[in-house]
């Protein structure tokens, strides 16, 4: 009983798992809140393989809220968000991320809360990386939007390090936009897509949640990438993490935001384009 009511209250899902290919997966493949290669919130520029694809779910707690923070002007209510993702490498550099976040809580009227925040994001990078050259990405989200509280405009560089034979470590910095483009329309009037653009600052939207607003970076730094610990400053607060890469593909991750709120997930990934087991085998023996 009172794990039903735990898992009530945290807005735990069960993830559409699909059954693919018995496919190997080289690397690891921790991802921030949005479902974008990264920490716990900030994003990277990991290069990611041409057809990886990710499924994922994120809990962001209820102090750090980005959608119920109108919420909490509002009536002083604290909810907590769960964020469902799905990245694909569509083309070689160009990643392509859709995602959906959604309040936890039972007494939001449904004409409020509706079916949640979604967003669809495209990351391409800019240069890979090289052996002294960090990895450098422009990420964007839809200018198409008219009502989202997770957009990210940045631009992130990526570098890796070999410490041992066992260890490396990932360093990334980056700079998050304080302005975002968006359409100044009427969630309830929304037909045509592509009118009424205009450019805002996000600390003057109804959210002004700071999410990836000016300077941020972080460092993880992995055994084998099999499991690793992060550290990051989100450009508002330092978090600190740790995840677990299990049979090379299902990531598992947590974390403390300021140091005093949870925040976990976890992400499954396959890589679309790989030859099935069998036809691997028969590949090998010609």
């Amino acid at each position: 009983m009172m794990l039903n009511k735990l898992i009530a209250k945290r807005g735990s899902v069960i993830l559409p798992f699909f059954v693919f290919w018995l496919m190997a997966l080289n690397g690891y493949a921790q991802m921030n809140l949005s479902g974008k290669p990264g920490l716990m919130y900030i994003p990277t520029a990991r290069e990611t393989a041409d057809g990886t694809f990710t499924v994922g779910y994120a809990y962001n707690p209820e102090r750090y809220g980005l959608r119920s923070i109108r919420y909490r002007q509002q009536n002083g209510t604290l909810y907590s968000e769960r964020v469902l993702y799905a990245t694909l490498t569509l083309l070689p550099r160009l990643d392509i991320n859709v995602n959906l976040l959604h309040l936890n809580g039972s007494n939001i009227p449904l004409t409020e809360r509706g079916i949640g925040d979604r967003q669809l994001d495209i990351r391409y990078l800019l240069l890979k990386e090289k052996e002294i050259r960090p990895s450098v990405a422009v990420i964007m989200s839809s200018p198409f939007t008219v009502d989202a509280s997770m957009v990210t405009y940045a631009l992130v560089a990526t570098k890796h390090l070999k410490l041992t034979d066992d260890l490396q470590a990932e360093i990334s910095a980056g700079m998050g936009s304080p302005y975002y483009i968006f359409r100044d329309e009427n969630i309830n009037n929304n037909v045509d897509v592509f009118s009424k653009f205009k450019l805002r600052k996000k600390s003057e939207d109804i959210y002004n949640n700071g999410y990836l607003t000016g300077p941020f970076g972080g460092i993880s730094v992995n055994y084998r990438k099999r499991v690793g610990l992060m550290a990051e400053w989100d450009s508002q607060r330092v978090n600190v993490g740790g995840y677990a890469t299990l049979w090379k593909r299902w990531t598992i991750q947590a974390g403390l935001l300021n140091f005093d709120q949870v925040t976990f997930g976890t992400s499954y990934t396959v890589q679309l384009n790989a030859l099935p087991r069998p036809l691997r085998k028969l590949h090998e023996t010609e």
